[in-house]
């Protein structure tokens, strides 16, 4: 039991992250008993078997087929509690073993950071061994490549069937081929991609390198599918050409598809990505939360749904509505007070190079409209930003105040009727911000 428990820990992390495991798996849950079709398991108390049985158990029941090989029969209760099947989470019938149903083109967010490797994977969903053959997805963990892969995986499996369709990690394939080596039954192995698999999905291939005879096999299947025109979908943390110790065989053949990168979303991206996430937990987080969140955690996907769930944690247990006071007293290591504003000159400095113009020529006395613009936008921002009194920002921009209450005025009223101009603003606003002092 303690071995399918540490498969399934690992299993489950990759779906998770690591800080889900943390906070409410390895501290709060262990196994009762683990069989061939069903599995008990057990929570510290009724709260974290709540919070668990409510946003977790899809991921439980998908690690443990994964961790067994089938799906089986998940009980969870709690300390105190008799063992009892999970009510308010029922059994999803998976198209593919390994497959996660809930990851879908449909709910994956688009950006310009992966539009193009979006494209190109539904592209092979449609078309499978015509499109692009073999399709490489690499880039950083958490980035989005697993939930690509997942999604072109149940496509597939709803026109092509399960068996057709061959989901498992590098590590698994591994394990897959030593078993196969230890019962004398290569051959077997190797015959299943040929005869049954259509379309073979391989995350994390850079885990194989070194590993010779496992990269043997592997290039055997890959020369047997490809030749019979199936599909090829391979995800790795880098291009081949920077995985270390693969084989130069393998890397030329990864390299002779479509290779597609998976870049960290921008902030816009990442608080669509925490939208979309809190909508489907039910959670309502102010934009400024968002924005705060996106800004610290926008290198990984992954990382940002950690955050949430410890945010959905935190205001299930005090029962406080989400807001920065609050992400600020209860999560100050994750989401920090923000920044002090910038400072007036930082602002003209910043709108200065935006409009192409010196910042002596907004403090300065020249009145052409390229120049009496953008002094009013710095003006009206500085007021909005630092909070500082009309005739301070006078100081600053060597104007009187009445200058200054003028320019805010009339940037406050072209605001109301000019969309295009309220979009610069908050864009120029953002980056003033994102300087500093």
């Amino acid at each position: 039991m303690e071995q399918a428990w540490s498969n399934f820990c690992a299993a489950l992390e990759r779906k998770i992250g690591e800080q889900n495991m943390e906070i409410w798996i390895r501290s709060a849950l262990r196994p009762e008993a683990v069989g061939s079709n069903r599995v008990q398991l057990r929570a510290n108390s009724k709260y974290y078997h709540d919070w668990i049985r409510d946003n977790l158990f899809r991921d439980i029941q998908s690690a443990w087929a994964e961790t067994l090989g089938t799906m089986v029969e998940v009980q969870l209760s709690w300390e105190g509690a008799p063992v009892a099947e999970a009510p308010a989470a029922p059994v999803v019938r998976r198209s593919v073993p390994h497959l996660d149903r809930n990851m879908s083109f449909d709910k994956f967010v688009v950006g310009k950071c992966n539009e193009f490797a979006h494209g190109a994977s539904i592209a092979v969903a449609d078309a499978p061994g015509q499109a692009f053959n073999p399709l490489f997805i690499y880039g950083g963990t958490g980035l989005g490549k697993t939930h690509l892969t997942h999604a072109i995986g149940n496509r597939l499996s709803e026109r092509l069937g399960a068996r057709a369709v061959h989901y498992c990690t590098a590590q698994q394939f591994f394990d897959d081929m030593v078993r196969a080596l230890q019962n004398r039954a290569i051959s077997e192995f190797r015959e299943k991609f040929r005869s049954e698999v259509e379309v073979l999905l391989l995350d994390d291939v850079q885990f194989l390198a070194g590993r010779d005879r496992t990269e043997e096999e592997l290039f055997y299947v890959f020369e047997a599918m490809r030749t019979e025109g199936k599909q090829i979908v391979i995800t790795a943390d880098e291009p081949p050409r920077e995985i270390g110790k693969l084989e130069p065989r393998l890397r030329t053949r990864f390299e002779g598809g479509l290779m597609v990168d998976v870049q960290p979303p921008d902030v816009e991206t990442m608080m669509a990505i925490l939208a979309n996430k809190a909508s489907v937990m039910r959670l309502d987080i102010p934009s400024d939360v968002q924005y705060s969140i996106a800004q610290r955690v926008r290198n990984s996907v992954r990382e940002a749904e950690g955050v949430l769930n410890r945010l959905a944690a935190l205001h299930a247990f005090y029962g406080r509505p989400i807001t920065m006071a609050f992400i600020q007293e209860r999560m100050a290591d994750l989401v920090p007070p923000p920044a002090p504003p910038p400072t007036a000159d930082a602002i003209i400095a910043r709108v200065a190079d935006h409009f192409h113009v010196r910042p002596a020529d907004i403090k300065g006395n020249r009145r052409p409209a390229n120049i009496a613009h953008p002094r009013q936008i710095a003006m009206f921002l500085t007021r909005r930003i630092t909070g500082l009194s009309f005739p301070e920002i006078g100081r600053a921009f060597e104007r009187d105040n009445s200058t200054v209450q003028y320019a805010c005025k009339k940037l406050d009223q072209d605001l109301r009727s000019d969309p295009d101009l309220r979009a610069e603003l908050e864009l120029l606003e953002r980056h003033c911000r994102e300087a500093g002092p």
